[in-house]
């Protein structure tokens, strides 16, 4: 197996980690919890976090298939 196939396939893996990681913090991720850090409640963490993995997951994801098919 060549080293960009595997790091392809290891990126597409992380990809889908971060993306399941990111829709439970933009559907789920504060609610119900108080407190927060400062003037931010916790519900706006878990969408700055869930907005910051959404993005990293969708660029994992283009970097692992364009390794395995470019």
């Amino acid at each position: 197996m060549q080293s960009t196939t595997a790091f392809g396939v290891l990126l597409i893996l992380i990809s889908v980690a971060t993306l399941s990681f990111a829709a439970y913090a933009l559907l789920r991720g504060g609610k119900g919890q108080r407190g927060g850090i400062g003037p931010i409640s916790e519900r706006g963490i878990h969408i700055v976090a869930g907005i910051r993995m959404l993005v990293i997951g969708i660029v994992s994801l283009v970097a692992g298939v364009y390794l395995l098919f470019g």
